[in-house]
């Protein structure tokens, strides 16, 4: 980062607090590959772009309201990616219908795997609370046995 240069970034202890995250967290995130910081200072500290930052935030998310790992997670974000190029690629053909017809086709196709990758998750959930909610019922069940003793 020279002198003349500006650049709206944060290190990764004021990242780290305002997500609710460890400076740890962060490192390991760029480890696996998820996100990558856009600057280092002089001395290698990190800096974090808005970008980053709000990357990180979907990454919570998707940690946080689906419970998926981060191998999950990263498919997931190359997804979003993927549709991000294909929307770009849509608006720079905007002379081909063909080529465009290609591009909603390829767009679904991702949504598509997205929804079935979601409801397989959400399937294994379903599974997991009703199991759990058969051996409330059992339990309940044997409290008023035990009460009739």
């Amino acid at each position: 980062m020279t002198n003349n240069e500006t650049y709206d970034v944060l290190t990764i202890d004021t990242v780290s607090r305002q997500l609710g995250i460890t400076p740890r967290t962060l490192r390991y995130y760029e480890q696996f590959g998820l996100i990558s910081p856009a600057l280092r200072t002089n001395g290698g500290h990190r800096l974090y772009e808005q970008n980053t930052i709000d990357r990180l935030k979907q990454i919570l998310r998707l940690k946080d309201y689906l419970g998926i790992s981060l191998q999950e997670i990263q498919e997931v974000m190359e997804a979003e990616e993927s549709l991000k190029d294909i929307r770009q690629t849509f608006h720079e053909n905007a002379e081909s219908a063909d080529v465009q017809r290609v591009l909603v086709n390829e767009y679904i196709d991702v949504l598509h795997n997205l929804i079935e990758k979601m409801n397989s998750k959400i399937e294994n959930v379903v599974t997991m609370r009703d199991m759990y909610q058969e051996q409330v019922e059992r339990s309940l069940h044997f409290m008023d046995e035990l009460k009739k003793r």
